[in-house]
């Protein structure tokens, strides 16, 4: 069984990996999803997928997202803004990191699931 964090879970991509993973859960789990600003979503992708961590980047968003998740259900703990996000790319936990997020604000997050040891795999659909 493999734990596994998605960064940038509510873009497609993001989505789209969630779907892979559900259709296989006797090999995957979700350790954190991350979002940018989509609370509702991302709230409603950790009950789902009962994810231990959610993560939203933008800080402001925080108790928004702790009340969505609650009224979800969900039992996901919330991480916010960059340090979360870092949080969430290097849980003990996770065996592996999927980095969907849009060009550079995903940076310092990949690199820090790096240097942690850290399964990566890099997704970025833009063209430059």
């Amino acid at each position: 069984m493999q734990t596994i964090s998605v960064l940038g879970a509510t873009g497609s991509i993001g989505r789209s990996a969630l779907d892979v993973i559900a259709r296989h859960p006797d090999r995957f789990r979700v350790g954190a999803l991350t979002a940018s600003r989509h609370v509702d979503e991302l709230a409603e992708l950790c009950a789902r997928h009962s994810a231990a961590y959610a993560c939203i980047v933008d800080t402001s968003l925080a108790p928004a997202l702790g009340r969505r998740l609650a009224e979800c259900g969900a039992k996901a703990k919330v991480l916010a803004g960059a340090e979360g996000l870092i949080q969430a790319s290097t849980l003990p936990e996770a065996d592996c990191v999927i980095a969907a997020i849009v060009g550079a604000a995903g940076l310092e997050s990949t690199l820090a699931a790096a240097r942690a040891g850290k399964k990566l795999l890099l997704a970025n659909k833009k063209r430059w």
